[in-house]
């Protein structure tokens, strides 16, 4: 009887081996996809820039009043304070480090759609350049969000609104 236990107990352990390397190999591989790579959020990043930029400029079916007079002209003293009046913050906290965002928005009266009639721009103007590029691997290269929309005046007049907003961040991604 005594030879038999002992038996059961080897096959036994051998179960039971077997049970924690198959527990500690999950543990492993849960805990490496976990950590293992980054989440890439820049287009989520690049969107709520672009909404924050729309709310600006065009919020409630009324245009921002520091942007427009009431004749529907634009201001120019919108376009140099165009990150303090949208409290958008695109310094780095560094020296000698360049921002990571860039946001051009460009307006389009009714009558010419092809011709810009006020652009507002800020940020890192290098980012640019990585929106036209056509490549498979876009870790390497700055995420790109449009935006269009409609915009009444004052004064009758309707503008085009697009909104390009840029995330550069290509050192965390990849």
């Amino acid at each position: 009887m005594k030879l038999q236990n002992k038996r059961g107990d080897k096959i036994l352990s051998v179960y039971w081996f077997a049970i924690l390397v198959i527990v500690a190999v999950g543990v492993v591989l849960m805990v490496n996809t976990f950590y293992g790579k980054g989440y890439d959020v820049r287009e989520v990043e690049a969107r709520i820039l672009a909404e924050k930029v729309a709310d600006c400029v065009y919020f409630g079916g009324e245009s921002n009043s520091l942007l427009l007079t009431p004749q529907g002209t634009f201001r120019e003293d919108f376009k140099d304070n165009f990150l303090s009046f949208c409290t958008l913050n695109f310094d780095p906290g560094k020296e000698f480090v360049r921002p990571e965002y860039y946001v051009e928005v460009n307006f389009f009266p009714d009558t010419n759609l092809r011709r810009s009639s006020f652009v507002l721009s800020e940020g890192n103007l290098n980012w640019k350049p990585d929106c036209e590029e056509k490549v498979a691997d876009r870790s390497k290269l700055a995420t790109c969000v449009e935006k269009e929309f409609f915009m009444n005046a004052p004064g009758g007049a309707v503008y085009l609104v697009k909104i390009l907003s840029i995330v550069g961040k290509v050192q965390e991604n990849v």
